[in-house]
């Protein structure tokens, strides 16, 4: 009938099945931001003993209670390899001097990926997809259109929104 045999069977559908549920999974990541930054810092904030978990407590009352018993909860993962302290996350997760025109906004149609990676959390790769969606897709009418960039989350848009603007050409 099929030509195959039975574990051969298994075997593709255990195949099929993991790639649906890596799939799904990626779906719900980008369906649920807050409730991932907040999974993220649980593997980076201390444990805590006795800490109580209630299952109908908003995510963002449980992220800032923990944010404020682990301060250091909110900085960014050290890079593989990566020699030396972490930057902060009040330095945006970035380590670099401050700068004079840092108090001026960035347009986001006219900056350069120089310019755009200058701004915090924003490294080279982001930065490139940045200018490769305007080339592509044409000029950003508003901060908010940056989410068509992958990578550009509502904490990245809202943490970069003081630091933009668009002119609209």
């Amino acid at each position: 009938m099929f030509g195959y045999t039975r574990r051969q069977l298994v075997i593709v559908v255990s195949l099929v099945a993991g790639g649906a549920a890596g799939l799904a999974i990626d779906h719900w990541r980008r369906a649920n931001p807050d409730v991932v930054a907040y999974l993220e810092t649980l593997d980076r904030a201390p444990a805590t003993v006795g800490e109580p978990v209630t299952l109908g407590e908003p995510v963002t009352r449980r992220l800032s209670a923990r944010a404020q018993d682990a301060p250091h909860a909110n900085a960014p993962a050290p890079a593989r390899g990566a020699r030396g302290p972490a930057p902060s996350a009040r330095d945006g997760g970035r380590a670099r001097p401050a700068r004079a025109d840092d108090a001026t906004p960035l347009d986001v149609n006219l900056a350069s990926a120089a310019q755009l990676e200058r701004l915090p959390g924003v490294g080279p790769a982001l930065a490139a997809r940045i200018v490769d969606v305007r080339a592509r897709e044409g000029p950003f009418g508003s901060v908010d259109d940056l989410r068509r960039v992958r990578g550009v989350g509502v904490a990245t848009l809202e943490r970069l929104r003081p630091r933009l603007v668009v002119t609209t050409p």
